[in-house]
This record gives structure tokens, sequence and C-alpha cells, in this order.
């Protein structure tokens, strides 16, 4: 049995049967599919084949102090420069620059534009995937030279010393030279300040939350 058109134009089946649907609703329905079925296919396809095994990437980073010590220091920021080798599809190695600028808070507040600096570091990370995909998360181990400057008051906060980073992050692939990503690394700091008194140890313990972008070569 053919369908007869309505006055709007769409097919109407006779004898009270389904209506099929057609017009602009319908072209909207199949583009959103489309473009579902895009996104999906370009957010979790494998990346092509990397072009080499050196990165380097910069990016913004922000201190915040897990614990209280001396110098108290309230939230900062700054940026970070590193370079990085992968030696094989689970392993690199990465040597890396940050500085952060910070206010003093509770015992030293007042004490502003303290500069926290690490000059350098050094991890090893670790890829959790096996097989090659846009996304790329890891987990990192590793140390540190740091320093912290003096502030606006001269008061000996000026220090430096060694630490042990450990922390998680992911890598996403925009292209084959190009990725993006986020960290977050905590490190324990023991530093020597300078000043000149027998209890001369201090310590900090920052989590560095990170966003990257690479690029590879």
């Amino acid at each position: 049995m053919s369908p007869t058109l309505d006055p709007r134009g769409a097919p109407r089946q006779r004898g009270g049967g389904t209506t099929e649907e057609t017009g602009p609703a319908s072209n909207k329905k199949r583009f959103e599919i489309i473009f579902t079925l895009f996104l999906f296919s370009f957010l979790f396809s494998s990346r092509a084949e990397a072009v080499g095994n050196f990165s380097v990437g910069l990016g913004p980073v922000g201190n915040i102090y897990a614990v209280d010590a001396r110098p108290q220091l309230d939230p900062g920021v700054g940026g970070q420069l590193y370079f990085d080798y992968r030696w094989s599809p689970q392993f690199s190695t990465q040597f890396g620059v940050m500085v952060t600028t910070q206010d003093g808070t509770g015992a030293d507040n007042g004490d502003n534009g303290i500069e926290f600096l690490g000059i350098p570091t050094f991890d090893v990370k670790i890829y959790f995937l096996s097989n090659e995909s846009r996304f790329d998360p890891y987990g990192l181990l590793g140390i540190g030279v740091y320093a912290v400057s003096e502030g606006s008051r001269s008061n000996g906060t000026v220090a430096v010393g060694v630490g042990a980073n450990a922390g998680i992050g992911v890598d996403y692939y925009v292209t084959e030279h190009i990725s993006l990503g986020l960290s977050m690394v905590f490190r324990s700091i023991a530093l020597i300040d300078s000043t000149g008194s027998r209890d001369n140890g201090a310590s900090l313990f920052p989590v560095s939350l990170s966003g990257l972008a690479a690029w590879h070569w």
C-alpha cells in the first residue's frame, strides 16, 4: 500500500501505520549521531607512530603547601620548562626547571615576593599503557635541587636543599608532534637556610599542579 502525503509534505501511512520522520528534525538527528561517532573515534583512536624520542615542553605551575613549615607560604604560581627523552613506550627521563612566586603567611605574613625554584629537577616517568593511544597516563619519581629566595623582608629566608618528587600525570596527543597535559607532583624538600644559627634547617612540602604543552620530534 503506497503512502500519501499530508499537507506538510511528510509521508503518511494509510491504515494507521507508522509515520516516517523526515525534514529538518531528522537531518539534525543524523548530524548529531555522525558528529558523536567522529568525536569518539578522534579522542580514542590510536595516535600516529611517534616521530621521535625527544620532547620539550613548558607551562604554568602552581604550588599548594600541604604542611605548614618555615617559611610559611601562601599558594603561588609560576612556570616551568622541561626536556624529556622517551627510552621506550613505557619509560622516559625528564629534566626540568621551575620558578614560582608566593607571599608569606602565618609567622611569615608580610614577607612577600618569595621565589621558590627547582634548579633542576630530574624525574623518571613510567607510562601505564603499552598500546599507543592519544591519552598517555604516567607516574613519576624523582629528585631535585631547590632554593628559596629572600622576600620583601631581610630575615634570612634564603635556603638551598634537595628533595624527592612523586606524582602522576597524563598527556593528550593532539597530533604526533604536539601534546597537552596535566600533572600533580608532591615534593618533600629539606633545606639549609642562611641564618647562621645551629638550628639552620628548614623544610617545604609543596604540591605542584601543572598544565603542560610539549613538542615532540
